[in-house]
């Protein structure tokens, strides 16, 4: 017998992976979990053939929404909703007097105004999150598509390769001669098993086709809505309609608002201050420059911190990013409200509404946690931990915030170190790091690291309050004002209870240095004020500071 040539061999072995996969496709596809966020849930997604999107509730009953014009091949989604996560520690722990804990009053420096602590109603956060949820609903379907596909061709290579492997293996253990034997035995059964194979696969079409759920009672409480045709079962039935109502005029109502928002900022866009004074800088708008004057040698950077889930302010971040034709955008921290996984969905709009393959950057704030910066960096955002990252030019340096700030609890250390021991081994990594600008979510953690003279100039913001930009000890600060608005006390999703900011900064590329900032301000009553440029002040020699005096009201 002549033995089989290498061509034949791999020829074999494709076509069996290729048979492998096609077999093992299907099981892939609808055995694939993940396990994501659905509003303020924890929830699990799985695939279905039931041509439906099944939102069970557990006891409360069901969603069911048709799922035809959203899912292919008669495909379907279900969605086991979970517990609302509280702090994102350990299951047990969510469980066990966390939500009896007091409210969040960051002790650290008493100027935070808090993303919503104290006596924020629960049912209105939830309200608000399943608003966020409707009001934006692609990064949702963004994260839930990324998750199950990751999840499928996971089991689906695995599976490949074991089944394959098994197969491969055995043929190498049989050898040559007995394969051909049975080779030779299974030649006369070939149409036989091509028939059987043909008989299961039309019966489990068939199956398939009679199994068929019957149409949904549509609930004519959907009717003109994105759920139009949806039918609810169980006790939730019994509630859908007032709670269904809540958060589609919470939604309208957060969509109208920003809406004018956006409007007026465009209106005032075309009147704002065009240029700063930077003749004492020697610098002078490029011959025949641009509408804004600006220079070649100069990056502009947006700078937003405290978001605290705010997705109607999300859309005024991507606006003023796009239309400033900003190189990078960074971020101080406070994303999120508190952290947890669920409120990933928060940080996924933000990313959505910058513009794509545009830089950013962010620090992790008290308000948020380890989950919500290794989600940043799975996003392609540079995350600050104790490193240095260049965008544009620029190098910032910075670290997280220690602490953990959650609903039902105080400010609770995430290391070993407190905020001024963290402050201190910052100053001391700043001290043997190169870089131009720290970027820290609260400012008295950076202070000892300008006071120091290790650190010329810092970004921060926690204070919900503009300062600066202003000189301190060997350097200069500049403390944004929160970009989402957040209240002390009340929740911060929806139309704004308080003024909301963003910055402008624009950046020498010669010197690294801030030129200028300038702030957009959103208020309450959807005006939009653009404030002329502010210069930064230049960094004090160690040799010409001031004796040092710490103001009665000072933070740090």
């Amino acid at each position: 017998m002549q033995p089989v040539s290498p061509r034949r061999r791999t020829s074999a072995l494709l076509i069996l992976i290729a048979v492998v996969a096609a077999v093992t496709l299907p099981w892939a596809l609808l055995s694939a979990r993940a396990d994501l966020s659905f509003g303020p849930h924890e929830a699990r997604y799985q695939i279905t053939a039931d041509s439906r999107l099944t939102v069970d509730f557990g006891p409360l009953g069901k969603l069911l929404v048709p799922a035809d014009d959203y899912l292919p091949l008669g495909l379907g989604l279900t969605v086991d909703i979970g517990q609302i996560p509280v702090s994102g520690a350990d299951e047990d722990d969510s469980h066990t007097g966390a939500s009896e804990r007091r409210s969040d009053r960051d002790s650290s420096d008493g100027s935070e105004q808090g993303a919503g602590g104290g006596a924020v109603d629960a049912l209105g956060g939830d309200i608000a999150s399943y608003a966020s949820l409707f009001s934006a609903p692609q990064a949702q379907v963004n994260e839930v598509v990324d998750g199950l596909t990751t999840e499928i061709l996971a089991r689906w290579a695995l599976a490949v390769c074991l089944i394959s492997g098994v197969i491969v293996a055995m043929a190498f253990i049989l050898g040559p001669v007995r394969l051909a034997g049975i080779g030779r035995a299974f030649v006369g059964k070939e149409l036989i098993g091509i028939g059987l194979v043909t008989i299961l696969v039309l019966a489990s079409v068939g199956t398939a086709v009679l199994t068929r759920p019957k149409p949904l009672d549509a609930d004519p409480a959907f009717d003109g809505t994105p759920l139009a045709g949806a039918q609810v079962t169980g006790r939730l039935g019994g509630v859908i309609d007032a709670a269904f109502t809540a958060v589609k005029d919470f939604s309208d109502d957060n969509d109208a608002f920003y809406d004018q928002v956006l409007e007026n900022l465009r209106a005032k866009w075309t009147t704002r201050p065009q240029t700063g004074n930077w003749s004492d800088q020697g610098m002078v708008p490029r011959p025949g420059g641009d509408e804004d004057g600006l220079n070649a040698d100069v990056s502009t950077f947006v700078f937003g911190s405290d978001l605290h889930c705010n997705i109607g302010m999300a859309r005024v971040v991507g606006a003023v990013t796009r239309m400033s034709d900003a190189d990078a955008y960074i971020d101080g921290g406070d994303v999120t409200m508190t952290g947890t996984s669920a409120e990933n969905y928060c940080f996924d709009v933000l990313d959505d509404e910058l513009p794509d393959k545009l830089p950013r950057m962010i620090v992790k704030g008290n308000h948020d946690s380890a989950e919500t910066t290794n989600h940043a960096r799975s996003q392609g955002w540079k995350v600050l931990d104790d490193t240095s990252a260049t965008m544009s030019g620029v190098t910032f340096f910075g670290g997280p915030d220690p602490r953990r700030t959650v609903f039902g609890s105080g400010p609770e250390l995430e290391t070993d170190l407190t905020a001024d021991q963290y402050a201190q081994r910052l100053n001391d990594e700043a001290c043997a790091s190169d870089f131009d600008i720290m970027l820290i979510h609260d400012a008295r953690i950076g202070a000892p690291s300008l006071r120091s003279g290790c650190a010329q100039y810092s970004l921060s913001g926690h204070w919900h309050r503009r300062v600066g930009p202003e000189t301190l000890g060997s350097g200069v600060r500049y403390v944004s004002s929160t970009t989402g608005g957040a209240l002390a006390n009340a929740l911060t999703p929806g139309p704004l209870k308080m003024d909301a900011e963003l910055s402008i900064v624009r950046v020498d590329n010669r010197t690294k240095r801030p030129i200028d900032v300038q702030i957009v301000t959103v208020s309450p009553d959807k005006t939009v004020t653009i404030e002329p440029w502010k210069t930064f002040p230049e960094p004090v020699p160690l040799v010409a500071q001031p004796p040092q005096t710490q103001p009665a009201n000072e933070e740090e």
